[in-house]
């Protein structure tokens, strides 16, 4: 290098989004257990941290995921399945969702409130959130996550509505 050359500047590590210490005010209104109908379609993934240290991964619907306020949500799990066994022996937890052209991820920690609620014993987790990072990229935004498609959806519309008075009355 010269005597008169500028000194390379060193990279500049790529900035990454402040996370949020509670939900946005639009996403506890999703999460409000009311409108399910206009959700049927919808998926929250949630990502566990399983035994072998893995990353394990599940889906919540809208009736199985209810907003107490901007920083505490409660969730209805099935009480055999692997992510009920990672939530009570860990704890850690990431849900992961689409929303307005961003993928929206919540970090928080579990823990078990209340076990064999409704006809089908479902296990309640108290989730008390540590940070929401929307992800964004300048070059395109993201249209979905992850869907499904109901094959009963008012007789899985009226489990939900039961699942969410459930969950409302640990609010």
């Amino acid at each position: 290098m010269q005597q008169n050359e500028p000194a390379p500047r060193p990279m500049q590590p790529a900035t990454q989004p402040k996370p949020a210490v509670q939900l946005p005010a639009a996403l506890v209104r999703e999460f409000d257990g009311d409108h399910l109908e206009a959700r049927v379609a919808d998926a929250v993934r949630l990502s566990t941290v399983s035994e072998d240290g893995w990353p394990h991964g599940a889906q919540l619907s809208a009736g199985e995921i209810l907003a107490v306020n901007a920083t505490t949500l409660l969730i209805a799990v099935w009480p055999q399945s692997s992510t009920t066994a990672n939530l009570v022996r860990e704890g850690r937890l990431t849900l992961s969702l689409a929303r307005d052209g961003a993928l929206v991820e919540i970090r928080a920690r579990a823990h078990a409130v209340a076990q064999r609620q409704t006809a089908l014993e479902l296990s309640v987790f108290r989730v008390e959130i540590e940070s929401v990072t929307e992800h964004r990229a300048k070059y395109a935004e993201v249209l979905s996550g992850v869907t499904f498609r109901l094959y009963e959806p008012e007789r899985v519309l009226a489990r939900w509505r039961e699942q969410i008075a459930m969950l409302r009355a640990f609010a």
